[in-house]
């Protein structure tokens, strides 16, 4: 979302030329689009492995053998969530040029009823009725996935991969505040953040305070590049870490909470979907994995 970003298309261009197909192209770098991600080719030149793809992986890999996703049907989890911030629709702007492509990604990403996709403020939303649309949306999609899975298995695995997605920003520095109150319990959440311009009369926060941008809190720079979008910890050795091993032991806190995250919610909807449930037992399921899970922060 946002403005785009020609320095940072311009970092990117030189690496589509390694990419496979048009299907592995993901520019640009933007401050909005790719939260938790640097860009499927600009990390391993390959489709697979960026931000939100290796927090997917190691959520689902720390599950008991029995309670995975094949790595066939994770490449649909992941595939799901990848195209929430880069829709394969997108690439018809192609055709013109990698700019058009740009711009049409930033548009998308830009409109009021995506915001809920990234957990974020709408321009004229505060924090609880923005959690509760972002909610109600992953219900309706882990629902949709549970009723699909018999009979489209594949659109079930993409609904899957897309709430994924949301649950993923959730715990990014650059979406949301969040406070540990417990050192041993989940994480609460304190706000949600903005991308966009906040409308007349919505610059507070749900307790009275300013509301906080993604990448600041200067309107002038709303949506600029910022490491708090990145699932890595700082430091030099953790600048482009390669392996699954040097990505794992470069996990920040906040990824590596998304991963916890991520491996109940997966370890939940394999458990919906394998095992059957009656419509009310699994929203009531979903419901209380919520729960847990975005719950606002008690002071």
């Amino acid at each position: 979302m946002g403005r785009s970003s020609l320095a940072a298309l311009l970092v990117t261009t030189p690496f589509l030329t390694t990419c496979g197909s048009l299907l592995d192209l993901c520019p640009p770098v933007d401050g909005r689009v790719g939260f938790f991600s640097k860009g499927d080719c600009v990390f391993t030149r390959g489709s697979f492995f960026a931000g939100h793809e290796w927090v997917t992986y190691f959520g689902n890999d720390a599950l008991p053998t029995q309670d995975r996703f094949t790595e066939a049907e994770l490449g649909f989890i992941v595939e799901g969530n990848r195209r929430t911030d880069f829709p394969l629709e997108m690439l018809v702007h192609l055709n013109t040029s990698v700019v058009a492509y740009t711009k049409a990604i930033v548009e998308y990403q830009d409109r009021p009823e995506n915001q809920r996709v990234h957990f974020l403020l709408r321009a004229d939303s505060l924090s609880v009725e923005a959690k509760a649309e972002a909610e109600a949306l992953m219900l309706e999609k882990s629902m949709e996935a549970v009723q699909l899975w018999s009979t489209e298995r594949v659109r079930a695995l993409t609904k899957i991969g897309q709430v994924c997605h949301t649950i993923q920003d959730s715990y990014s520095a650059a979406h949301t505040v969040r406070r540990r109150p417990d050192p041993d319990g989940p994480t609460c959440i304190d706000v949600m953040k903005s991308f966009v311009q906040r409308a007349d009369g919505f610059d507070m926060d749900r307790k009275g305070r300013p509301v906080l941008f993604h990448g600041g809190d200067d309107t002038t720079t709303i949506g600029h590049t910022t490491t708090e979008d990145s699932i890595y910890r700082a430091g030099r050795d953790c600048h482009s870490p390669r392996t699954a091993e040097e990505v794992e032991g470069c996990l920040s806190d906040d990824a590596k909470d998304a991963v916890v995250a991520t491996s109940d919610y997966l370890a939940l909807m394999h458990d919906l979907v394998v095992n059957g449930a009656p419509a009310d037992e699994v929203e009531g399921a979903i419901t209380r994995f919520f729960a847990v899970r975005f719950a606002f922060c008690a002071d």
